[in-house]
């Protein structure tokens, strides 16, 4: 079982406008509406693949009780902490026409000292229940920047798998204080973390290698269409793979990176080694790319493309 933290769950609305503008009206051509968040996106994509995910985190109001019953609907468990104050909303409107995304995020209510406290008490009696835990997203007002390294220190004193996405300082304290088992994040984010310009491939490899190394974890970089790299943990061996995405017309990105920790933290727990992880990984992004709705995927699409991922170990 995969326990799925969603510190700042969301409503995620699609709405499609043709030749979207600024200061007009628009109707669109088709609306999607969907429990949301970065870690909602995983269990759902998730569930697809086979998995057995619970979610947890924060929801309250309307919003949440849609958050929370959409995901039962679809057959995912939900551990959520309710709170007195309502879920975000968030928007993105695609333009096929004009191939643009514009993506409007709320940032979330402020979460009390009781309910923080009361989310560490239902983390920590759900983690003899699970495997891995998945760390997704954006940290809600009041919650401190240092809960990701928090509740991967909880979850590797009982043994359970850590895998960490997110980005800024909630990225960084999750990294250097609470040292999960595999650190996900794009070129950016790596960046940010490393405090170097990656300007190409060879400077990404680099970059996660020596920072697998000094952090003792795997470190997984998503490169978009181009594919990912992987640097495996020294205690796992410490190679260097690089996965080349199969090209496809991508309908939406939005939700491809939860995807893709999804289908990694799936072939970890199918005991899959971290070559066949990253390829599970990679194909079950793409295969996000191909639907609207984050973490929207078909298990016939991630069957063919696994068959077109091109895994190549790097000296």
């Amino acid at each position: 079982m995969i326990l799925c933290v969603n510190p700042n769950a969301a409503i995620d609305k699609t709405a499609v406008v043709e030749n979207f503008r600024l200061n007009a009206i628009h109707r669109p051509s088709f609306e999607l509406a969907l429990p949301g968040g970065k870690g909602c996106n995983v269990a759902r994509a998730a569930k697809t693949l086979g998995c057995q995910p619970v979610v947890t985190g924060w929801v309250g109001g309307h919003a949440g009780r849609f958050i929370e019953e959409g995901l039962q609907a679809e057959g995912i468990q939900t551990a959520f902490v309710h709170t007195a104050v309502e879920s975000r909303t968030c928007l993105s409107i695609l333009d096929p026409v004009q191939g643009t995304m514009t993506e409007i995020y709320e940032k979330g209510r402020p979460v009390s000292a009781e309910e923080l406290q009361s989310f560490y008490d239902l983390f920590r009696r759900w983690l003899p229940e699970v495997k891995i835990v998945t760390l997704s997203g954006s940290l809600p007002p009041g919650v401190p920047v240092d809960f990701y390294a928090a509740v991967t220190r909880m979850a590797r004193e009982v043994g359970v798998m850590v895998l960490l996405d997110s980005s800024g300082e909630p990225l960084r304290s999750g990294v250097e204080q609470g040292r999960p088992d595999v650190l996900k994040c794009n070129r950016a984010e790596l960046s940010g973390l490393v405090g170097l310009p990656l300007e190409d491939l060879e400077d990404v490899k680099q970059a996660a290698r020596e920072l697998s190394k000094r952090r003792e974890l795997t470190v997984v970089i998503t490169l978009g269409s181009a594919g990912a790299i992987l640097a495996e943990s020294p205690l796992g061996g410490g190679s260097v793979w690089f996965a080349q995405a199969p090209r496809v017309e991508a309908v939406s990105a939005v939700g491809s990176g939860d995807a893709f920790l999804a289908g990694f933290a799936c072939a970890l727990l199918d005991h899959q080694p971290v070559e066949e992880a990253l390829r599970l990984a990679v194909s079950a992004g793409t295969a996000n790319t191909l639907q609207l709705g984050a973490g929207c995927l078909r298990p016939a699409d991630v069957a063919r493309l696994m068959e077109q991922v091109r895994i190549d170990k790097q000296e």
